[in-house]
């Protein structure tokens, strides 16, 4: 292995637990007043499913689906209920959205980064973006989707 290429591989080696540490920073940084203050700046109001919400996110610290949420939610509401909350929390810049395998999935953190999913088990581990895409030549709000896939070390040695 070439020196550059060890170099890539143990920075890949060190993302596993990015999602983890960014929303455990953004816990600390936005404790349930500040979720609070940004609804209230947006002119809109915290419910006990938008609370529930932003606190299960935090707590798993990677990307869920709206499925997973629904079941995982201790609270009793509709799918479609979480659905909405999750696109406004969105517009409001709460949350980032990850399309995989034309599925969607909400995650919490500093800034957008990409995550890499596993072909065989599905397990999804963070994968951040170092371009800033927003700044691409005469265009303005630029999006961008990408999706990595690969076998991960866990069923490599299976």
């Amino acid at each position: 292995m070439k020196k550059a290429e060890y170099a890539d591989y143990k920075y890949f080696q060190k993302l596993d637990d990015n999602c983890s540490n960014a929303s455990r920073n953004i816990k600390r940084k936005n404790d349930h007043n500040q979720f609070d203050e940004k609804l209230r700046r947006a002119g809109r109001k915290s419910t006990r499913l938008g609370s529930e919400l932003y606190k299960f996110l935090l707590k798993t610290r990677k990307p869920v689906t709206a499925g997973t949420i629904y079941r995982s939610l201790q609270i009793k509401v509709n799918l479609s209920s979480i659905y909405r909350a999750l696109k406004k929390f969105l517009q409001l810049g709460l949350i980032f959205e990850e399309k995989i395998e034309n599925e969607s999935y909400y995650y919490i953190s500093e800034k957008h980064h990409h995550h890499i999913i596993c072909i065989k088990c599905g397990s999804i581990r963070c994968v951040p973006c170092r371009l800033d895409f927003s700044q691409i030549g005469d265009f303005t709000g630029v999006t961008h989707e990408l999706t990595l896939k690969g076998l991960c070390s866990d069923c490599l040695k299976k």
